[in-house]
């Protein structure tokens, strides 16, 4: 008896660290973070001290193997590849892509310790441009125009119409690089069109300002680069912790909105 007991004892110790290996190893493929390196992240997000920012707490409890890529187009790639086994995304943005694709799945979440949130970014030669969507996205936030368009655009299931951009003669235009790869809040459609909350969003914004506004496509981890050469003058979204307290995607010199969109939970997709 005491050796069956042995025996099932070792198997089970056996079993356990064959588990917690396949958990230590986990490759875990993030959007580019603009403002700091992937071992810093990988540091961070591990860190059990931090009460603030990026303290991931799910059933991943050891190492992370942290790689950043510059589109989900090539995070989505290097995960068929088996180049990485999973990709960490904002709940609602892996919701869609599992439900969009059935060839994913859903792994496991990650709880955050506080809200993330994302902001327009822009220049800080540019402060009368950020104050004034600032401005508009707390009407929008007031009279409820926002939760609507993120009904409508991020929640429901539902195709809704394209948006059409108001034409303002003699007004300034505000180019806004937009990526498509965060969606449904960040979309681009398969014929390589931005439409959705991206675009509802910005066509209420160009209203109110009485301002043309015209999209520049690029990807994620070019956002920085867009912004700081005057190839646009906002961007559509960085990523932030709600209070102000993490600014691991935001670099120096950038300017943020108020947020427009926030979550709390990340979810962790895989090829099935």
């Amino acid at each position: 008896m005491k050796k069956i007991f042995c025996a099932l004892l070792i198997a089970a110790t056996v079993a356990t660290l064959a588990y917690a290996n396949v958990i230590m190893t986990a490759r875990v493929g993030f959007l580019t973070r603009l403002n700091t390196t992937e071992e810093e992240f990988s540091r961070i997000i591990q860190d059990s001290t931090r009460v603030t920012g990026w303290n991931l707490l799910s059933n991943r409890h050891e190492l992370y193997g942290v790689k950043f890529y510059d589109s989900l187009t090539a995070m989505l790639m290097a995960m068929d590849k088996r180049e990485i086994d999973e990709i960490a995304l904002p709940e609602i943005v892996a919701e869609y892509i599992t439900a969009e694709n059935p060839e994913y799945e859903i792994c496991c979440m990650s709880q955050m310790r506080e809200p993330m949130s994302l902001s327009f970014g822009f220049r800080k030669d540019s402060p009368a441009l950020a104050e004034n969507f600032s401005r508009v996205i707390n009407e929008l936030q007031d009279d409820w125009t926002l939760p609507e368009l993120q009904g409508i655009y991020i929640y429901s299931r539902e195709n809704p119409k394209p948006v059409e951009f108001a034409k303002y003669d003699g007004a300034d235009t505000v180019k806004v690089a937009v990526t498509g790869d965060m969606p449904p809040v960040d979309y681009v459609s398969t014929d390589g069109r931005a439409s959705g909350f991206n675009v509802a969003l910005l066509a209420e914004i160009g209203r109110r300002l009485k301002v043309n506004i015209e999209l520049v496509g690029i990807d994620a981890g070019a956002r920085n680069t867009a912004l700081m050469s005057g190839r646009v003058d906002a961007v559509f979204w960085y990523e932030t912790a709600r209070n102000g307290a993490w600014d691991l995607d935001a670099p120096e010199g950038v300017i943020l909105s108020e947020p427009y969109f926030s979550w709390n939970r990340f979810m962790h997709i895989r090829k099935k």
